[in-house]
């Protein structure tokens, strides 16, 4: 789809990109029955890792996600260990955004 746009995959590994396409795609399926135009959504990953003995260890990452179009700009963002936990939270913010917006 060209409605959604992933910035920071290829920090992710194989098995990360295919869950974020799949978690994004219904997200923005969600949002789409929800705001009723076309929108973009634009979804911006970053990765952090301890340098040193630690490198291999934990990421945490952080995801910003933004819907822009017709409609007014709507931003969240979700900080987390788990990759798969973040982006949910993420797009769960963003979805009650758009619902607070729409009431």
């Amino acid at each position: 789809m060209d409605n959604f746009e992933i910035e920071g995959i290829d920090l992710l590994t194989e098995a990360e990109k295919k869950e974020a396409n799949k978690i994004i795609e219904k997200a923005y399926e969600k949002l789409k029955w929800k705001i009723k135009i076309d929108f973009l959504l634009r979804v911006i990953v970053k990765e952090y890792s301890k340098s040193g003995e630690n490198f291999n260890k934990r990421k945490k990452y952080s995801i910003h996600a933004e819907i822009s179009g017709p409609v007014q700009v709507i931003e969240s963002s979700a900080v987390d260990w788990e990759f798969n936990k973040t982006l949910h939270m993420a797009m769960n913010k963003l979805a009650v955004e758009v619902e607070h917006l729409f009431k």
